[in-house]
């Protein structure tokens, strides 16, 4: 059974954004969603428990509370939400975690935007681009934010998979953002990316993302212990696009 247990009830998220910020490839999503939280001084308003969340304890600079690893979060004017999350979920429980956070969204009337990162080669200078698919009305909002669709085939697995399959079989409007990344490292420069041609156009929201740019170093420094964990984890327990003939 997974739970999510408010414990803020004076956020009422009907209507917004919400970004899913699950580790994946180049931690592009993660990096992506703790920036819109700092930046817009985002807080805690629910937790998410259960099946598939590991029975670890988050705390938090100058704060003595005890945190779940999965969060939910949300802006003042209440138009964003965000899921962090400092650990990743595995495959098995992934089903169990999609319909429960599905079934949240559906109920609040919440359009999520899953993030994930495509392992591949990039130049140092080369700005990433982003590719997008939708469910329902989620390809409008592709459509109006001029977001290109994917240019080959491919699969998205690990947890944002799980959430956009459920999406589809439940007909919730729903949309999944790709971005170029390297699989090796934190990816910064893919999350500033992610923010600035996908999230803010559909979400409607204004978001500083210099910080992305100037201290992308010390960004992938914080990132990196969590990187090479990914990589060691199991493959479906971190979401990631592949391209049709990619696999081993």
């Amino acid at each position: 059974m997974v739970e999510i247990r408010v414990t803020d009830d004076s956020v009422d998220p009907t209507g917004a954004t919400l970004i899913e910020g699950m580790p994946g490839v180049g931690l592009v999503g993660k990096i992506a969603t703790d920036h819109l939280i700092d930046q817009r001084d985002m807080r805690e308003f629910a937790s998410v428990r259960g099946d598939g969340v590991p029975p670890v304890t988050v705390f938090d600079d100058a704060d003595r509370g005890v945190n779940s690893p999965i969060r939910l979060y949300a802006d003042d004017e209440e138009e964003l939400v965000a899921l962090r999350s400092d650990v990743p979920v595995h495959v098995m429980d992934a089903p169990l975690f999609a319909q429960r956070l599905t079934d949240w969204i559906d109920e609040h009337d919440v359009l999520p935007i899953y993030l994930g990162g495509l392992a591949a080669e990039r130049e140092g200078d080369e700005v990433p681009s982003i590719e997008g698919i939708g469910v329902g009305d989620g390809q409008d909002h592709l459509d109006e934010a001029a977001v290109a669709p994917p240019d080959d085939g491919g699969m998205i697995s690990g947890p944002c998979g799980a959430l956009l399959s459920e999406a589809a079989d439940e007909d919730v409007d729903a949309v999944g953002l790709m971005v170029d990344t390297d699989p090796r490292f934190p990816d910064p420069q893919s999350a500033h990316a992610l923010i600035e041609q996908g999230i803010t156009p559909i979400a409607g929201v204004d978001v500083d993302t210099q910080r992305l740019v100037d201290e992308a170093e010390e960004i992938m420094e914080q990132r990196e212990e969590l990187a090479q964990q990914m990589q060691q984890a199991d493959q479906h327990e971190a979401s990631q696009v592949s391209r049709t003939g990619m696999f081993q």
